[in-house]
């Protein structure tokens, strides 16, 4: 395999906190291979793009007028390297994430055994907490459309976890093939924060390609560092209500028959009674409601 350049995507938010460290551990990566960086900020409102501006000057970045979310900013990322040509890989990361030296590196690997992996990810763990896990491969209830991250909190001393097929990569760290990108398309985005990863993996499984877990913890994030409370998985308000919403908007696009009458029941028998103790709730009902608003 002729492997030349890859491609990375950064979407960025008010990251000057973070940007710094996620960005040097990217250029530090042991690959000969060329690194094409593309920062898309979100219409920062403290130094984020004043600092790439000055300490990268090298690093490609657009700055929109204002935050049009997660899916929209990967994308012009990815029209970007795609009008470029010459990538066979493309590596999104969150701007609140540290990676090893052999990411890159180990993330390809498994495209030169298997022409059907269309999207690899690490095992990614806590940057104050690098034994403790936050994601190892993804788990997507078709029949209820509820995700869950199986491992998320346990130690990586104490579980093991093999590489292979996941249900689903995480967006914060995820690596796709170019011939995946112009099969399945762009990310999409009507759903501004959150699920866009999980649902870019479906349509990436539904046209015959299969998302890869690399068992390695290559990876450490800081969590909602961002659009929540650094290094919390708690239910922000803002957080309630897109995870009430999106899928929603999910089941309306992409489910028909009877997997949409039991998606919705998930939703509403599932997903609300889980998430009424640990959410923001009246975030969470406004989000159902504008989810409905979409289906009826």
């Amino acid at each position: 395999m002729h492997i030349k350049k890859v491609g990375v995507v950064i979407v960025t938010y008010n990251s000057k906190k973070y940007i710094e460290s996620c960005l040097d551990s990217v250029l530090n990566s042991n690959t000969p291979l060329e690194l094409e960086i593309v920062i898309i900020d979100n219409a920062s409102t403290d130094t984020t793009v004043r600092l790439l501006q000055k300490r990268y000057p090298t690093v490609c970045l657009f700055q929109n007028q204002k935050n049009l979310g997660f899916g929209a900013g990967i994308n012009i990322g990815l029209r970007h390297l795609l009008k470029k040509g010459g990538f066979d890989y493309i590596l999104f990361l969150n701007p609140d994430t540290l990676v090893s030296k052999d990411l890159i590196e180990e993330l390809i690997k498994p495209y030169t055994f298997d022409r059907n992996i269309g999207v690899t990810g690490p095992i990614i763990t806590y940057v104050h907490k690098k034994s403790k896990i936050w994601f190892a491969g993804g788990y997507f209830n078709k029949l209820f459309c509820f995700s869950r991250h199986p491992f998320m909190d346990k130690d990586t001393s104490t579980v093991h976890i093999k590489s292979g097929k996941t249900d689903f990569i995480s967006g914060c760290c995820m690596m796709i093939k170019r011939e995946v990108i112009d099969n399945v398309g762009l990310f999409d985005e009507k759903y501004f924060l959150y699920f866009e990863d999980v649902f870019f993996s479906m349509k990436v499984r539904k046209l015959g390609y299969t998302c890869h877990l690399v068992a390695k913890p290559l990876v450490s994030h800081l969590v909602s560092a961002v659009t929540g409370e650094a290094g919390s998985n708690r239910m922000t308000p803002l957080r309630s209500y897109y995870f009430a919403r999106n899928p929603l908007l999910y089941i309306r696009g992409e489910v028909r028959g009877f997997f949409r009458l039991s998606n919705i029941f998930g939703q509403l028998f599932i997903r609300l009674p889980y998430y009424s103790f640990q959410c923001h709730f009246i975030s969470y009902l406004k989000g159902l409601r504008d989810g409905f608003l979409q289906i009826l």
